[in-house]
């Protein structure tokens, strides 16, 4: 078909392989995530296959099903752009990536965490 989207999930950094105490094997196996959709994209981009990683910040609770729209009216101090991330946040970018017009995004490793660390979000308080 020369068509074909295949998204991943990963953590915040991951491409980075950092370091992530009291999660080693969720950070081992999710690092070796990034190794394996960088070489799909390479292996499979002559097919119009693409490859991506979706990397989602610190979405809780109720948020994973809220809307950015109710996400506005309310206030997260510990995210730089202010407010909580939501599901939907995740799913527009995950929309973008399966568009035809995004043939030419492939192997990218995409951070959606409104600006935070949260890895390290204690060291920066």
């Amino acid at each position: 078909q020369r068509f074909g989207r295949i998204i991943t999930y990963g953590f915040q950094g991951a491409a980075d392989a950092p370091g992530w105490v009291h999660r080693s094997a969720f950070g081992a196996a999710k690092v070796g995530l990034v190794s394996l959709t960088k070489t799909i994209a390479l292996e499979e981009a002559e097919y119009g296959i693409t490859a991506n990683m979706v990397c989602p910040g610190n979405i809780v609770g109720a948020m994973k099903e809220a809307g950015i729209a109710d996400a506005r009216v309310r206030r997260d101090a510990e995210t730089p752009v202010g407010r909580p991330g939501t599901g939907e946040d995740i799913a527009r970018v995950i929309a973008f990536l399966c568009e035809d017009d995004s043939d030419f995004i492939t192997g990218a490793v995409i951070d959606v965490t409104g600006g935070a660390n949260v890895i390290y979000r204690h060291l920066f308080r």
